[in-house]
């Protein structure tokens, strides 16, 4: 179950910084993250916490809970 909610999560954090034509660089830079913790991120190598969550969600300009919008 916590498996599914990471792969899903990394999937959809891709979809979005793709759908906003942003590099994992550029998401970097403007979530203030490391480049490559967004991708341990997307390769569920790591687990954000909320602050993190928050931050992505700005960067990509969408509701938080939009990151977690997966079946």
């Amino acid at each position: 179950m916590v498996a599914n909610i990471c792969e899903n999560f990394a999937k959809k954090l891709k979809e979005l910084r793709e759908k906003k034509g942003l590099s994992k660089g550029q998401l970097s830079s403007l979530a203030d993250l490391d480049m490559s913790y967004i991708g341990k991120i997307e390769r569920c190598e790591k687990f954000p916490n909320i602050k993190t969550i928050a931050k992505l969600a700005i960067a990509l300009e969408v509701p938080a809970k939009n990151l977690f919008d997966f079946e």
